[in-house]
C-alpha cells in the first residue's frame, strides 16, 4: 500500500489568550535564568582571575623587594665612590667655568711669543679678563729701537690686538725699558696675523 503524502496546513490555536501580556518581573526573572547566568559566570570568572593574579603579583613584589634588599649593602659600599665622583664632577665643572670665563691665556701667550723679536726680553706680563676681551700689560727690555718698533708694529698689524699703546719708555744701563698696554679680542675664534 502506498503511503499518503502529508498535507501542508496551518494549525492555529485560537483559544490561547492574546490580551494578557507578561509582567516585567516575570520577563526579568526569565532573562536572569537564561542570559543572566552567563553574565554571572563571566563576572565570577573575572573575580577568580583577579584573586589568583593578586597572589602572583604579591609573589613578584616580594621577590623584587628581596632582590633590592640584597643589593643594599653593595650600593652602600659604593657611597664613598659616589662622593668622590660628585667632588670630581664639581671640580671639573668649576675648571670648565674658569676656563670659559678666563679667556684662552695660552693662545694669547703663543700670539705674543710669535710676535716678540728675539732681542726683546719680557720681564712682566699681566693678563686681565674683561667681558669680551683680555687686557694685556707688557713690561720688557729691548736692545734697540728697531726691536721695539718691530714688536709694536707686529701687535698693531695683528687684528686680534687693539688699542696698542706704549705707556712708558726709558733707558737704563744700555737697554731700553718699556711698558705696553693692549687688548686682545680674537676675531672669528682663530689665529689672525
Amino acid at each position: 500500500m502506498a503511503k499518503l503524502s502529508p498535507k501542508l496546513g496551518i494549525r492555529l490555536n485560537l483559544l490561547k489568550p492574546q490580551s494578557n501580556p507578561e509582567k516585567i518581573f516575570v520577563k526579568l526573572f526569565r532573562w536572569l535564568l537564561s542570559t543572566g547566568r552567563y553574565i554571572f559566570i563571566f563576572v565570577e570568572a573575572l573575580v577568580l582571575l583577579a584573586f589568583i593574579a593578586r597572589f602572583k603579583l604579591d609573589a613578584d613584589i616580594a621577590s623584587k623587594k628581596e632582590a633590592i634588599e640584597q643589593q643594599i649593602p653593595y650600593i652602600e659600599s659604593l657611597q664613598l665612590y659616589e662622593v668622590l665622583i660628585r667632588q670630581t664632577q664639581l671640580k671639573l665643572s668649576t675648571i670648565d667655568g674658569i676656563r670659559k670665563n678666563s679667556g684662552n691665556f695660552s693662545d694669547i701667550l703663543k700670539w705674543i711669543a710669535s710676535l716678540t723679536p728675539k732681542d726683546i726680553k719680557i720681564t712682566t706680563l699681566n693678563l686681565t679678563k674683561d667681558v669680551s676681551q683680555v687686557s694685556i700689560r707688557i713690561n720688557g727690555q729691548a736692545q734697540s729701537n728697531n726691536d721695539l718698533n718691530a714688536f709694536m708694529q707686529g701687535l698693531k698689524q695683528n687684528q686680534s690686538f687693539s688699542n696698542t699703546n706704549i705707556d712708558s719708555i726709558g733707558f737704563e744701563k744700555g737697554t731700553i725699558t718699556f711698558s705696553i698696554s693692549t687688548t686682545f679680542k680674537p676675531i672669528g675664534g682663530g689665529r689672525n696675523s
